[in-house]
């Protein structure tokens, strides 16, 4: 589809998709970005949308996927507080405990999984974004998450059992 035309559908429709964000995340501000968000899927997709009507498709299920995402993401982080951990002055302990968990996860993951896990929990990428960076589907980067995780959360355990 011409860049003009893609512009006008979503000009045209863009109030629309404004709100259902706004629904969706509850602020303006949030509903702004899933609505840039959606624009730039759109953009990246328009050599294959044919129609106007593929064009607000593709617009509506965008915004519903930000808007998820936003409140997936804001909710991942509402609650993370740093860890109660003992300290004295220095911060000695905090720094331990980052220093171990940092090397579980240097040598008891793989490159890939390494790269995964830092890009999403350090560099805050999106799962989509992973996906594509690896060549991977949005599922199997979701997996190697999860099993990462798991992994260095019980070597950790394991590690701090004996250590008692």
């Amino acid at each position: 589809m011409e860049e003009e035309r893609l512009t006008s559908v979503f000009r045209r429709v863009a109030w629309r998709l404004r709100a259902t964000a706004r629904k969706i995340t509850g602020t303006p501000d949030d509903a702004d970005d899933a609505l840039q968000d959606a624009f730039s899927r759109l953009w990246r997709h328009r050599g294959r949308i044919a129609t106007d009507e593929q064009a607000e498709r593709l617009l509506a299920t965008s915004v519903r996927n930000a808007g998820i995402d936003i409140v997936r993401r804001r909710a991942r982080y509402a609650d993370t507080e740093p860890p109660d951990i003992p300290d004295d002055d220095s911060g000695t302990h905090a720094a331990e405990l980052l220093n171990d968990v940092t090397a579980l996860i240097d040598t008891a993951l793989d490159e890939r999984q390494r790269a995964i896990l830092y890009e999403r929990d350090s560099y805050g990428w999106e799962i989509d974004e992973i996906a594509r960076h690896h060549g991977m589907t949005e599922a199997n980067v979701r997996m190697a998450l999860s099993r990462s995780r798991r992994r260095v959360r019980e070597l950790y355990l394991k590690r701090k059992n004996h250590e008692i």
